[in-house]
């Protein structure tokens, strides 16, 4: 349904580019809640969730940490809950329409640091995944990137990942049992 929804925005052409993230995760979002499975399914699709649940009882709630989209239902008493954290990538450093410059460098480590060790470190609830919008360049060489910094960190890389809805651009990286999925949409064209 995920893989759906992108479909369908990039079937539409309503992106961006130059859309900051929080855009382009609350137009996928939308798509994702007018999706046939997620309607029939009756999932609740939340952007911007606050994981309270996930932190000690009186911990300070300003201090929660948030993830980008939460789906939920319920089904017998049972909430059953999926993340999924997203983040900008490119593959160079490039410039925006309004002439902003975007550092490769520091959105791929930011992949990383925010995104993929804050799911290893069970920071983020493991029933999740990651979301990468290539906003630049050339996912392969996107990826590649992220690999080459996480083997400096001597992190497990990115590997390729069997195909889902016949999307292709799916990868797993292992932390000790944790497995984490990464999806990878690829935003360069712009209306």
């Amino acid at each position: 349904m995920f893989i759906d929804a992108y479909y369908k925005m990039k079937l539409e052409n309503n992106y961006n580019s130059s859309w900051k993230e929080n855009m382009i995760t609350k137009t996928l979002a939308n798509y994702v809640k007018k999706n046939n499975f997620a309607i029939k399914w009756n999932l609740d699709i939340i952007r911007e969730h606050y994981l309270d649940d996930y932190q000690e009882e009186n911990s300070d709630p300003d201090k929660a940490p948030r993830i980008d989209i939460r789906l939920s239902q319920w089904n017998n008493k049972i909430l059953f809950e999926y993340f999924i954290e997203a983040k900008n990538l490119c593959e160079n450093d490039w410039f925006k329409e309004n002439g902003s410059k975007v550092s490769a460098s520091v959105q791929l480590n930011r992949y990383i640091n925010k995104g993929v060790k804050h799911f290893l470190s069970n920071y983020y609830p493991s029933n999740g995944c990651m979301c990468g919008y290539i906003l630049n360049g050339n996912t392969k060489k996107t990826i590649a990137k992220l690999n080459n910094i996480l083997k400096k960190k001597s992190t497990n890389q990115l590997k390729v990942y069997k195909p889902i809805n016949n999307y292709d651009l799916i990868y797993t990286i292992k932390h000790n049992k944790e497995e984490l999925i990464n999806l990878f949409f690829d935003f360069e064209k712009s209306v």
